[in-house]
């Protein structure tokens, strides 16, 4: 394997359980949205601890990573952009957390004719973070495959753009939302889980150009 780490085993499992505990919070996260549109309250306690958890956990890792990386004879340059990375990849699992701390704690309620549409947003906003995750990993292994996924991030994200403005349409303009407050609290957590693909892109597009800096 091409690894950028193959001198540093213990670096490079920290990071691929790095990504891990990521791709976990995801996975949570759109199981967690399933279950509060049943009202599965129970459910939805558990999921929210959880993803907490994960996100405690990927926070202790992540300093972990940044000592590490220290440990190694990279270049200033080299760690920079692998600090960065890191950095901006907690942004994903912060994001999760935060967006379902909100929905225990709100309890927005959602007409039901909007729910299909939420959950196809949810699964694609999903889809783009974890095609950053990818990305990620194809950056220190293949990076050869970094850009293919960086072109997944993008489609996802412009799917999730597309369905936040069609509900966005229906909340506004159709006839199931009445009162101004709650036409702006369903449009903000909509918003809230279309960030999450709107933060894949960012980052995508940073570890495009960190991707280039390794191949020059």
């Amino acid at each position: 394997m091409n690894s950028f780490f193959k001198k540093s085993v213990e670096l490079s499992m920290k990071i691929e359980k790095y990504i891990d505990l990521i791709s976990n919070s995801l996975t949570l996260f759109e199981k967690g949205i399933k279950s509060y549109l049943k009202q599965d309250l129970n459910d939805v306690t558990s999921t929210y601890e959880r993803i907490s958890n994960l996100e405690t956990e990927a926070d202790l890792l992540g300093t972990e990573i940044k000592v590490t990386l220290y440990q190694f004879m990279l270049l200033p340059d080299t760690r920079a952009d692998v600090l960065s990375l890191v950095k901006s990849l907690d942004n994903i699992i912060d994001a999760t957390e935060e967006i379902f701390k909100d929905f225990h704690i709100q309890c927005p309620v959602f007409p039901e004719k909007f729910h299909n549409d939420i959950l196809t947003l949810t699964e694609n906003s999903v889809k783009s973070a974890e095609s950053l995750l990818m990305a990620s990993r194809a950056f220190f292994n293949e990076l050869y495959m970094v850009s293919a996924y960086i072109s997944k991030i993008k489609f996802y994200e412009h799917e999730a753009d597309i369905i936040q403005d069609k509900i966005g349409e229906k909340i506004f303009h159709g006839e199931d939302v009445h009162e101004l407050a709650y036409k702006l609290q369903l449009n903000d957590f909509i918003a809230k889980i279309s960030s999450i693909a709107d933060e894949a892109e960012i980052i995508g597009d940073k570890l495009t150009i960190f991707s280039i800096k390794r191949e020059v």
